[in-house]
């Protein structure tokens, strides 16, 4: 599971992520709805989100978030624990909420209950040339045959596979299987290439094709 988790306090934020990062799910962070709205092309399975932030308050990204990302499951978190901010909260489109100081444990349970119920309403399959791809399962099938693909591999072609049609450059590709901050502070295309290269030999040197002067493409 990928979170993307939106708070301000520094503490906190490390906490949470630390905590979803032990149990084997990648997550990441952004102090403030500003830098949340520019994280959310890489594709999060779930949001779990502040309400009380400086320069852009929870609110606030909430409703620039559900213009576009109008199915994206958000856990809201919050001190006021009066049902007319709960209310407010419902209304602008949270799944879930916690009161703040919360256990995170609780938390997770949450996370994973609002997950499997996102379950069923996303995409079963996904399919391009000779391939399948079941996302809930991250496995892939080619002419009936179960295709083995490490976790970046995985990653990297269901991102490619999602945007099928679209190119790719290699930044948004890395964000998107290493996670931003990790693709930012240690951006190295060979990585990259030898992860599509394995892919390529693996799927047929066809499947993904090279952009010149961009990045990758499924078509």
């Amino acid at each position: 599971m990928k979170i993307l988790v939106v708070e301000d306090n520094l503490k906190i934020r490390e906490n949470i992520i630390d905590f979803f990062k032990i149990q084997g799910h990648l997550a990441e962070g952004a102090e403030n709805g500003y830098e949340a709205l520019t994280m959310l092309h890489a594709m999060y399975d779930i949001v779990i989100l502040d309400i009380n932030m400086p320069k852009m308050n929870g609110k606030e990204f909430l409703e620039k978030m559900r213009t576009t990302e109008k199915n994206l499951p958000v856990i809201a978190l919050t001190s006021n624990s009066t049902i007319e901010n709960k209310a407010e909260i419902f209304e602008l489109g949270v799944d879930d909420y916690l009161t703040k100081p919360f256990d995170m444990r609780e938390l997770e349970m949450r996370v994973l209950a609002l997950y499997r119920r996102k379950g069923t309403t996303i995409e079963t399959e996904i399919r391009f040339a000779d391939c399948i791809l079941y996302p809930e399962k991250h496995t892939l099938i080619q002419n009936g045959e179960n295709v083995i693909l490490t976790s970046k591999e995985y990653l990297i072609l269901e991102f490619l596979a999602r945007h099928k049609g679209f190119p790719k450059t290699k930044l948004e590709i890395l964000e998107a299987a290493w996670g931003l901050r990790e693709a930012e502070l240690n951006f190295n295309s060979i990585t990259l290439e030898v992860h599509i290269s394995g892919l390529r030999k693996k799927l047929g040197k066809n499947i993904i094709e090279t952009v010149k002067g961009t990045g990758y493409l499924i078509a």
